[in-house]
């Protein structure tokens, strides 16, 4: 299972540069109690901010003050976030909130515009730094900003990847066309478990200035007193010389595409608010097994966690040890044991045989699903639709000290259903897949003579007869262990390791497309390439936009490199001659001091001499 964010808060300080930040602040003022420390270094090392205020600033629960109405409040709040942005350095300020009407205290009503708002932004700003707030807050409208991030950075994927699997199987971050975003969440009332921390002791009192020209605020609660105790707090674990800190949690765009927002909050350390969805529509999920006690006790345990709940699980163990279910696993479990590992096809067929469900699923012992997985799915199941999939991260996990540790995570296999291109390979991880028990019976039985390829065959038989729908969001993990004994002697995929070190794999792959050759004939096949043939032309496009933009990128940094280079130059150079310049004043100074001191040794004798005379004179 992913493991979430070290608990543990750094011990040194660390700084980030940025040329084009852009700031999502839900409320007037959260970009000061969150960020304002960071927000000035930025701005003082020559980033473009620009802070986007999401709300319309009328008041939320509490409302207006008494004697204001909401349009007045509102207005005197914009006016104060301008005050504050000149203070702070931001170079522009933008009121989505205001000119949507996305009201204070109601996003989560919005989230459709805010969504959309966001994408605008992004598009308009290209940042290559985004500040929003964590998705651990305690109010509803931070922790709606941070969702409608999440929205809208898959939807900034999907137009990317419409046409492509090939722009799919790259980093993601690439794909997305998000290859230099960094996200960076900032917390103003609940912390979190940072892994950053940002010395801002040098701009504390300017922080306290911005946070002063929020008089309206202030008016209702001691915010400086705020600002200034959660930065002390965030100092505790620095060294004595930094008096206040700012704490951040760092991601990258791709760890809002592979994780559903349920497992990115679990990834950042909270314990994300699920709501049980009921319904007499029972799910059968089948779960092949065989001999790996620890993965798929780690299966099991993502099963129980959905938010769908008219769940059965049917336990097939291929002729393995008698598999252990927790006590407190909330489903109806039955169980189906083999005395002999008969292999995935005959384990598939004897799970959904057994299986009672209106809809059956699959779920291998080393995969995961996402809380959101089954609810997102059978909801998809109606007016026709036979077949549901979505979306499955694939990750890879490497040994480590502690474990295992994630190397990658990647969406290679995210596209719209297309029958033409599923005769030529399958791209619809099995566990992504939802269907009515209706649609099985159509399709006919797992073919037991594939010990692999078998759940691409059934894909194949469903799609004569039944319709399909997909989901484009991750709901699903489908992960790999990279030493080939992740959990026992089956190594590193469920029961019998990975099909692509098999000898025969290419023998078996040649036998599924010569039993289904009839259904891609000539003008099937020339649809299908002509596709394939587009998308890699696409992908191919899309790869080289992606190089000269980050060339542009390097070109921009190298140039800034050079500005700084020459402005150091420029000081060093002035640096020297205001040593020449002092040099040549501390020679005149001792002429100077050379001469007064000739001056008084030449006083100091005539008088001695006048003196001399005096005495003489009385004699």
């Amino acid at each position: 299972m992913t493991s979430p964010k070290r608990p543990l808060p750094p011990t040194a300080p660390a700084s980030l540069t940025a040329r084009r930040v852009l700031v999502l602040a839900p409320h007037y003022d959260d970009e000061v109690l969150g960020c304002g420390g960071l927000i000035l270094q930025l701005a003082a090392g020559g980033a473009q901010v620009v802070c986007a205020f999401m709300s319309d600033g009328s008041g939320g629960v509490e409302g207006p003050p008494e004697g204001s109405t909401e349009d007045e409040y509102a207005e005197r709040r914009r006016a104060e976030a301008d005050a504050a942005a000149r203070v702070l350095g931001i170079g522009s300020v933008e009121h989505p909130g205001s000119f949507l009407g996305l009201r204070d205290g109601a996003l989560v009503s919005s989230l459709d515009r805010l969504t959309g708002s966001i994408e605008e932004l992004l598009e308009q700003h290209k940042p290559d730094l985004l500040l929003v707030p964590s998705p651990l807050e305690a109010t509803s409208d931070h922790q709606a900003t941070f969702r409608a991030l999440h929205e809208a950075l898959i939807s900034r994927r999907r137009q990317r990847t419409e046409g492509g699997e090939e722009l799919a199987s790259q980093d993601d971050d690439s794909a997305s066309g998000d290859l230099t975003l960094r996200v960076v969440c900032y917390e103003v009332n609940h912390p979190f478990y940072p892994d950053l921390l940002v010395d801002v002791t040098a701009e504390m009192e300017t922080i306290a200035d911005a946070m002063s020209r929020y008089a309206s605020q202030l008016e209702r609660h001691d915010y400086i007193a705020a600002c200034r105790g959660l930065r002390r707090y965030r100092s505790l674990s620095l060294p004595d010389s930094c008096r206040y800190a700012e704490g951040y949690c760092q991601l990258k765009a791709s760890d809002f595409t592979t994780r559903s927002p349920a497992q990115l909050i679990a990834y950042l350390g909270g314990a994300p608010s699920l709501v049980e969805v009921t319904s007499p529509r029972r799910v059968s999920i089948v779960v092949r097994t065989y001999n790996r006690p620890r993965r798929l006790a780690e299966a099991l345990d993502s099963l129980a966690r959905s938010t769908y709940r008219n769940v059965e699980l049917v336990l097939v163990n291929d002729g393995g040890r008698p598999p252990e279910v927790a006590e407190d696993f909330p489903f109806d479990v039955r169980r189906v044991d083999f005395e002999d590992n008969r292999g995935r096809s005959a384990a598939a067929q004897a799970g959904v045989e057994a299986a009672t469900g209106d809809c059956v699923g699959f779920l291998d012992d080393d995969d995961l699903l996402a809380p959101e997985h089954l609810e997102s799915l059978t909801a998809m199941l109606c007016d026709g639709v036979d077949v549901a999939y979505s979306d499955a991260a694939v990750v890879r996990y490497v040994p480590s000290t502690n474990g295992w540790r994630e190397s990658s995570r990647r969406l290679p296999y995210s596209r719209d259903f297309d029958r033409a291109i599923l005769l030529l390979d399958n791209y619809i991880p099995f566990h992504t897949v939802l269907m009515t028990r209706e649609a099985l019976e159509r399709a006919g039985p797992f073919d037991p003579q594939l010990p692999i390829f078998e759940d691409w065959d059934l894909l194949i038989r469903l799609s004569r007869s039944s319709s399909f729908v997909h989901l484009p969001r991750t709901t699903c993990e489908y992960r790999h262990f990279l030493d080939g004994a992740a959990d026992g002697p089956s190594g590193g995929h469920a029961l019998g390791g990975a099909a692509s070190e098999r000898p025969d794999f290419e023998t078996l792959k040649a036998k599924v497309l010569s039993k289904h050759a009839a259904a891609l004939g000539p003008d099937a096949l020339a649809r299908a390439v002509t596709r394939m043939r587009r998308q890699a032309v696409l992908a191919g496009e899309a790869a080289r936009a992606q190089i000269r933009e980050r060339q542009r990128d390097l070109a921009e940094r190298g140039a800034e490199i050079e500005r700084l280079r020459a402005r150091e130059r420029e000081l060093e150079s002035s640096h020297s001659r205001r040593g020449a310049e002092i040099e040549r004043l501390q020679i005149r100074e001792r002429d100077l001091q050379a001469e007064v001191d000739a001056m008084k040794a030449t006083r100091a004798w005539r008088l001695h001499e006048r003196l001399q005379s005096l005495r003489g004179s009385d004699g």
